[in-house]
Parts: C-alpha cells; sequence; structure tokens
C-alpha cells in the first residue's frame, strides 16, 4: 500500500534530531462516536496514549523491516544490492479510548532499529548495522464513525506540538538513561499545558511499502522474582534462575536518587557480571539509568530489551519484578518423557528460541547481535512452526527475506532485514527457498509459494553463476561459510577445545544447492509451474557429479573423508549409497557425540531416524560427552550456546534446530509424504532404549495431536489423540492400524 491507502493526507513529522525520545502531543473534538480506529506509524518505536491511557500492551512497534533506503557506500565500496522495502503501520481501536467532546493524543518515539547510530561510543567499526534510515518522525490517521454513518478523520500535521521526555538516550544494544526532572507527566491529558512545547517539523514520507502490521508485536509474557547473589553494598546481584529477554522493573527508595541497573547472562568466580558473554562492557553494555526518581515509584526501559539471567542495581534501588519480552507467539506443544537430556533440551531449545523472537523476527542471538540471520532462521524455522504459534511472525519474515533479495542478481543477503553480518550462498542466502517451503509443508497455504516462486527462481540463477563447473564456490565479497561452528575433529574422548571447521565449504554450498532445488521442483508442481525448472534436473545432475568427483572416495564410500558430518549431507542430498550411510553409522557408534556444525547436527539424526537408526540418532541427542547437548547440560545452561563450548554467546537457538525430531521422531507425530497442513495425519513413534516414558502433543492447523507411550515388560501401552474428526495412520514397527477416533488407548507388543 501507499502513504495515501493508510494515512490519506496525514503529514509526517518530526521534532528536533537531537531529542533522543521525543513526545508529540494534539487535542481534537469528537461527538457521538460510534467506531473509531487509528492507524499510526512511529519510526522506530512508538507507544501511544489517549487521554492520559496507554493504548494496548503491544511493545517494540511497528515491526523491524527493511524500512527504505539508507546509503550504504561506507561500508560497500564496490556495490550495494537493490533490495525492496517495506515499513508497518499498527492498526488500533480507539473506541473505548475516547470520550465525546474534548480528547487528546500523545506519542512517545524511540530510535528502534529505524535510527540506530544514536550511540554513546559512534559508529561501532563501520558496521552497516549502525547506519540511520533516518530521522524520527511520526505519522497518524484516526477516523471516527458517527451514529448516523457519517466518519471523521483527525489527521497529524504541523499544528501537533512536540517536546522531549525523559528518556535522554535510548539504544536497541545499549539500554536506556532517563532523567525524571524532564518528565511530562499527563502529557496526552486534555488538560495538559503544552505552551512551552515547540512546533513540529513536516517531514518527508518514506519511500517504501506500507503494511498493517498483523505479525505478532512483542509483548510481557511472564514475571520472574529473582533471588539475591549477593550483596556488595553498593550494588547487588541477583539471579532470575534461567537467561532471559526483557527487562528489571526497579523501584527507588528515596527521592532524587539515581539509579542504576546492568543485565549479563553469566558471573564471574567473584561473583559480579561477567560481560563478554553478552556483548562486553562497551556500547553493547546492557543497562540502565534513571536519575531524579520518587521514592515508591517504578522505573524500567521503554525502546529496548535485555539478554541476561543476572541484574546488578544499585543499593538506592529494589527489583520489583522481571518482566520477560518477546515475540507473542504462544507455545502450542508439549515434551516430557523419562529422559533428563530431552526434557532439558525441548524446555531450553524452546526458551532460546523465544528468547530470539523480538520485533518480527527470529535472530541468532539476542544481545550481541540481534539480527535476523538467515542461516540460523531457516535451520529453526520448521520446529518454531512446530511448537509455537507462529504462522503469522513467518509470514511476516519471509517477506523481509525477499525485500533482502537483490532485485538484479538473486543475492540473499546473510541478514534480513538487512544488517551486515557473515554467511554463505546456500547456508544461508538459501533461506528463500527453504522457509517457504516449511511454512507450505506446515501450514498448507498455497499462497506463499505462489509469491515467493519467482525469488526462489532468482536465487538458483545466482547460486549458477557463482559456480564453477557445478560446484557452488563463492558469493559476495570474502562471505562463503558453510558448516559453521563444527568442533574441533577429534577422535579421542576428551572433550574438544574450540571450534575448527574442517568441512570444505564448496562441498556443503553444493549439497545445499541441489537440496533446495529439489524443493524449488516439488513447489513447482504445487503451482503448476513445472516448465520454469525444467532445467533443474541437468542442474542437479552436474552439481552431483561433480560432488562425486571432487569430494567422493569409491576407497571408502566416504565423502570429504566424512569429516564433521559429510556423509550426512551427502546422503541427504541423495548422494552416496548403503555403504555410505554404514560407514556413518559406524562412524557415530564409535564416537558416541557430536562433531557437526549448525547444518549437519541438524541432518544427522534426522538421516539416521529415516534409515531406521533411530537408536543412534537417540544416543547422539541424549549424549553427555562434550560435544553434546547433555554437556551443556551438565554445565548448567539454561538456553543454547552458539558454540558446543561457552566461548561466547549463551543464548543460540541454531543447534537446536533438531529438537523438532523430539515429536516428529520419537513421538512420531508427522503426516504421511503427499500430505501438507497435516491433511494426513501420520503417528509413527520410534521406540528405543533408554527412553520407556514419553508424552507430548502438538497443535497443527488441523487441531492438536497427542501421543503418549509406556513400556511395561514386553509391551507398550498408547494413548493417542488426533483431532475431531480427522483420522490418523498409526505405524510402530510391525503393528500398523487406521485411528478413526478422537482419543484412542491400545496396547501393541514389542
Amino acid at each position: 500500500m501507499t502513504h495515501n491507502d493508510l494515512f490519506g493526507n496525514a503529514k509526517w513529522v518530526s521534532a528536533d534530531k537531537r531529542i533522543s525520545s521525543p513526545l508529540f502531543r494534539a487535542e481534537f473534538t469528537a461527538d457521538d462516536i460510534k467506531n473509531a480506529e487509528i492507524f499510526i506509524c512511529g519510526l522506530g518505536f512508538f507507544e501511544l496514549h489517549i487521554n492520559g491511557r496507554r493504548v494496548n500492551e503491544d511493545l517494540l512497534v511497528p515491526a523491524f523491516s527493511q524500512y527504505c533506503y539508507r546509503d550504504l557506500s561506507a561500508h560497500y565500496t564496490e556495490r550495494q544490492d537493490k533490495m525492496s522495502y517495506r515499513t508497518y503501520v499498527c492498526k488500533y481501536t480507539l473506541t473505548d479510548y475516547l470520550a465525546d467532546g474534548k480528547n487528546a493524543i500523545g506519542v512517545q518515539l524511540g530510535n528502534g532499529w529505524y535510527n540506530l547510530n544514536d550511540t554513546s561510543d559512534g559508529d561501532d567499526d563501520g558496521d552497516p548495522t549502525w547506519t540511520s534510515y533516518g530521522e524520527l518522525k511520526l505519522c497518524y490517521r484516526i477516523v471516527i464513525e458517527h451514529s448516523n454513518g457519517a466518519k471523521t478523520e483527525i489527521l497529524s500535521d504541523e499544528s501537533l506540538k512536540c517536546s522531549e521526555s525523559e528518556i535522554t538516550f535510548n539504544n536497541i544494544y545499549g539500554g536506556e538513561r532517563h532523567d525524571y526532572s524532564l518528565a511530562k507527566v499527563g502529557f496526552s491529558s486534555c488538560d495538559y499545558d503544552d505552551s512551552g512545547w515547540s512546533d513540529v517539523s513536516v517531514a518527508s514520507a518514506p519511500d517504501t511499502e506500507f503494511l498493517i502490521q498483523t505479525c505478532p508485536p512483542d509483548r510481557v509474557i511472564r514475571n520472574i522474582t529473582p533471588v539475591l547473589v549477593k550483596d556488595f553494598g553498593e550494588t547487588s546481584i541477583y539471579d532470575c534462575g534461567e537467561v532471559i529477554t526483557g527487562y528489571a522493573v526497579i523501584k527507588s527508595k528515596e527521592d532524587g536518587a539515581t539509579l542504576t541497573a546492568r543485565y549479563a547472562d553469566a558471573l564471574k568466580a567473584d561473583s559480579t557480571l561477567d560481560f563478554y558473554p553478552s556483548g562486553g562492557d562497551g556500547e553493547k553494555l546492557q543497562q540502565e539509568v534513571f536519575a531524579n526518581t520518587k521514592a515508591g515509584e517504578s522505573y524500567f526501559p521503554h525502546f529496548c530489551w535485555h539478554a541476561f539471567r543476572y541484574i546488578e542495581v544499585s543499593d538506592n534501588a529494589e527489583i520489583v519484578a522481571v518482566n520477560v519480552v518477546h515475540s507473542d507467539c504462544a507455545v502450542t506443544s508439549n515434551f516430557e518423557s523419562d529422559n533428563e537430556v530431552l526434557n532439558w533440551l525441548y524446555k531450553t531449545y524452546l526458551r532460546t528460541q523465544l528468547d530470539n523472537m523480538h520485533c518480527g523476527v527470529p535472530s541468532d542471538c539476542p544481545h550481541i547481535e540481534r539480527l535476523g540471520y538467515t542461516g540460523d532462521g531457516q535451520l529453526c524455522a520448521e520446529a518454531v512452526m512446530l511448537m509455537t504459534n507462529s504462522r503469522l511472525f513467518y509470514k511476516k519474515w519471509m517477506g523481509d527475506i525477499a525485500d533482502c533479495q537483490d532485485v538484479e542478481t538473486g543475492h540473499v543477503q546473510h541478514t534480513t532485514p538487512f544488517c551486515g553480518g557473515g554467511g554463505g550462498p546456500a547456508a544461508w542466502g538459501g533461506a528463500i527457498v527453504v522457509v517457504p517451503y516449511v511454512f507450505y509443508k506446515t501450514y498448507g497455504e498455497k499462497d506463499a509459494v505462489e509469491q515467493y516462486f519467482p525469488n526462489m527462481l532468482k536465487y538458483i540463477e545466482y547460486m549458477v553463476n557463482h559456480s564453477e563447473s557445478g560446484l557452488v564456490c563463492r558469493e559476495e565479497k570474502e562471505w562463503c561459510l558453510g558448516d559453521w561452528c563444527a568442533p574441533m575433529e577429534l577422535h579421542k574422548p576428551e572433550p574438544h577445545t574450540k571450534s575448527r571447521v574442517l568441512i570444505p565449504e564448496t562441498f556443503v554450498n553444493t549439497v545445499l544447492f541441489i537440496k533446495q532445488m529439489k524443493m524449488t521442483m516439488e513447489l513447482a508442481e504445487v503451482i503448476g509451474k513445472e516448465d520454469e525448472v525444467s532445467h533443474l534436473p541437468e542442474l542437479i545432475e552436474k552439481a552431483s557429479k561433480m560432488i562425486n568427483i571432487a569430494y567422493y572416495s569409491p576407497m571408502t564410500h566416504c565423502y570429504c573423508g566424512d569429516v564433521q558430518g559429510a556423509n550426512c549431507l551427502a546422503l541427504d542430498a541423495g548422494l552416496g549409497d548403503e555403504k555410505t550411510l554404514q560407514m556413518t553409522v559406524d562412524k557415530y557408534r564409535d564416537r558416541e557425540r557430536f562433531d557437526t556444525g549448525i547444518v549437519a547436527t541438524d541432518v544427522l539424526p534426522r538421516i539416521l531416524f529415516e534409515s531406521g537408526n533411530a537408536q543412534l540418532a537417540f544416543d547422539l541427542m541424549t549424549a553427555r560427552k562434550s560435544p553434546s547437548f547433555g554437556y551443556m547440560m551438565e554445565q548448567g545452561a539454561t538456553t543454547l550456546w552458539e558454540d558446543w563450548l561457552p566461548e561466547r554467546s549463551l543464548n543460540h537457538p541454531m543447534f537446536g534446530a533438531l529438537t523438532r525430531y523430539l515429536f516428529t521422531y520419537l513421538l512420531g507425530i508427522t503426516q504421511q509424504s503427499d500430505s501438507v497442513g497435516f491433511e494426513k495425519i501420520k503417528i509413527a513413534p520410534c521406540l528405543v532404549n533408554g527412553m520407556d516414558k514419553a508424552s507430548g502433543y502438538i497443535c497443527t492447523e488441523k487441531g492438536k495431536i497427542t501421543v503418549s507411550y509406556e513400556k511395561t515388560e514386553n509391551k507398550v501401552n498408547f494413548i493417542v489423540g488426533v483431532p475431531e474428526g480427522e483420522t490418523a495412520e498409526f505405524e510402530c514397527g510391525e503393528y500398523k492400524t487406521t485411528l478413526k477416533e478422537s482419543w484412542n488407548e491400545f496396547t501393541i507388543n514389542l
């Protein structure tokens, strides 16, 4: 939509650029109100108040997007990709907020992602993340429907007044500083005196496509009461018991006090905060400073979130609560078993993933980078869709991926919305194929396939142009990563010491590209565009042949010496044979732990489950030798790490993509191969030694599917629930049946 479609004749307005978080207000009259709604966009973030009341509980809106063009020539001297742009507009019902007669509207803006160059220390090493899209600005249109059917519009224009607020500094990474001597209490009330406020400036509208925001906003999801770790006198350290995203609400103990709060994932040996894992103590130090406070009043940030387990507060402050904040995607799954590691994995991955869902973007980590990496995002997409109510969240993010594809070359950025960052052509850029593919398989929405199919073809063209003799060998500049964060290749029982990627990038990107071309062919059949992919079988054959020439050893039946999951990646692309599979099985039976990076860690257990080696897949997923999830658990981790060892970020979801196998293989909740949107439900649990009792459910487009089982002697007692009116094909070992009831209890022999 255009500006006029949503805002009509409303004008964009701005305040003095030196104001970090400006306030805007206006008064208007309205009578005989039947219905009222507002279309509003405040860039970067906004909070809306009507007649002294905060409108809705949404935080950090509008959603983060590729807002509009910005000049990045200082960071990319050769060329900038030509991308597409969209900006989100929020629509709220105001009927219950307005009164007959005089009314007032007040809006506060924060920098958000739009004006991220407002930092305490200047630019961050020339990172494009810190390049502003433009000045803070506001536009709104209020539409009032009267009882007689007539409509009145209240529009933002130069009649608004603006002022500084108590927020003197705000930054997504660095937190906020408030000075309450500047507070404008009741600024959105009708009786407020704004005679000392300034006139606004009329600003230019962003050159972008405007869309109504439908993806879930960030909200306060729950509260935590932290526990005191140590009182140092001037400061105290508190523990939330888990790594979360959000902020502390703190109360002042005295008038005029300056309160401080600082946040970190970890503690040092002396129980002080360790800032390194969450970004260091520079401009990414997560903190708040509240000056000139009042005794008994509570204080918290408005335009940022923090990622942390521990909080340091000054001795003149008291923590009222810790608010957990992330995108409001409800958890629609559960998993429980008698296996400690798998129970930990489910809860820990889910916490990690939710910590990394903010402003409509799935991030790599919620503190150091906070960016929508296409690598991490495509890996975890299916797990998130199965375990949470995230359809609208991913519908929005697919648009971000498409926006961040070069309209000329087909290159897909490593982060979407684009903020720089490293990656590779297939394990990152392939998100333009993988995410719409799993979205269609999960939800059955053909529209997504239609919409992004041209982007997939353009991406394939790009990959071919960056291949030599059928092998994907390069991308833009120096970036051509493959299976990232693989551990040191050891064949000893000792824990590995550091990450070291040995598997060839060209091999990884080519086998992934083969798989993505096959996905594209499958989607082409869905929308009747097979003729547009008629050239892909030849490309697949050529790439497969060259992979075998360059990386396959007939002597060992292995690819790349089966270093760091090479065999499983080849098998997943349709390469190799039974001997390749057997070499893989033998290797991991002997190794008893992962040696894989972010991609192969997800692929390996799936290959094992699908080839009848469920026991080995289970053993790897529950292993406790480092590198393993069991090792993370035993180290006290409450979120998954960026690496197999706690070397940097302690909050990265990428390794947790395989958590979906708890449902699809161990509980067996899946769908038939020709089904989408769970139209044809299939229950095929893999029974293994080491887990005698398990239960769980997911909520699909058809409804809730539940599986519970318990082994007793030589039998297994099952309880399976399927949505009302649906049937399910059940298969476990030699036992097969059709479940026609919504609730089924039965026993099978082992």
